[in-house]
């Protein structure tokens, strides 16, 4: 499994694929997401505005060719309530992240991995369970193990405990 971790700004990184969770009682959004949001003129907080965004869990939105931002593609995916976020949530959402990415015929994205400020939860849990996610989709079929790369996005204070969690999981299969 090609799994990465990245602090460079969301927006600069070379990607096919932009993905940031949306939480459905987090209003405006925060994190990455709010960074992006910030970049895009407010975008993703109008449309939560006008209820075009819920933020409930398996929700996706896609916008191509997303302005001022180095993607080709930026999806938007509910994730649940943050006041009840569950690394067994976070898993769900990371296996139903991939699967949208492979079902588009996509082999690279970028994740945002929603941090403390965000979650009650240790940020190494949060990416343990994104790896596992990832994993248990992957393991269904040997020849995408090797062919989606796939990039943990977080901020560089938080990288040594996200780092933390991917090791983990590394180190458990």
């Amino acid at each position: 499994m090609k799994l990465q971790l990245s602090t460079e700004p969301a927006d600069t990184i070379k990607q096919k694929c932009l993905v940031l969770g949306v939480f459905a009682d987090e209003k405006p959004p925060r994190g990455i997401c709010g960074f992006i949001d910030w970049r895009l003129n407010g975008y993703i907080s109008r449309e939560i505005k006008q209820g075009n965004i819920s933020g409930k869990l398996a929700e996706k939105i896609l916008i191509p060719a997303p302005p001022r931002l180095n993607a080709e593609l930026l999806m938007i995916c509910g994730m649940g309530n943050a006041s009840k976020f569950t690394t067994e949530q976070m898993e769900r959402f990371a296996y139903l992240t991939i699967e949208s990415v492979d079902k588009l015929l996509l082999d690279d994205f970028s994740l945002e991995l929603p941090g403390p400020n965000r979650v009650n939860l240790p940020l190494a849990d949060v990416a343990q369970a994104t790896a596992r996610g990832f994993y248990d989709y992957l393991a269904q079929d040997a020849k995408k193990i090797n062919k989606i790369k796939s990039c943990l996005l977080t901020v560089p204070e938080q990288a040594k405990e996200a780092t933390a969690g991917v090791k983990s999981f590394k180190a458990k299969i």
